[in-house]
């Protein structure tokens, strides 16, 4: 039996969405999932990286979090600003 493959510590990562295809990018190396696979993946990832970082020892607590911005709107923006004045809309 062969030992895994590390990734490089500065290896390209990336995820983009095709269609109804999630493609997944590691290395050099890239694969195309359908969605329902894509989300059991990111459920299996997100378990198993939770128990590597406690048997790591560390217990700290991290927020992370995803947005699609391309879906914010100029009236979204001034309803933000009414609860944040940082909010900020790009162009």
């Amino acid at each position: 039996m062969s030992l895994p493959e590390r990734l490089q510590p500065k290896s390209p990562i990336g995820v983009a969405v095709d269609g109804v295809y999630v493609t997944l990018t590691l290395g050099g190396r890239s694969v195309n999932l359908d969605y329902d696979t894509a989300n059991r993946l990111a459920v299996l990832l997100r378990g198993h990286a939770r128990q590597a970082k406690n048997n790591a020892g560390d217990h700290s607590l991290r927020v992370i979090g995803f947005a699609n911005l391309t879906d914010a709107t100029l009236d979204e923006l001034k309803a933000q600003r009414n609860r944040d004045n940082t909010a900020a809309f790009l162009r």
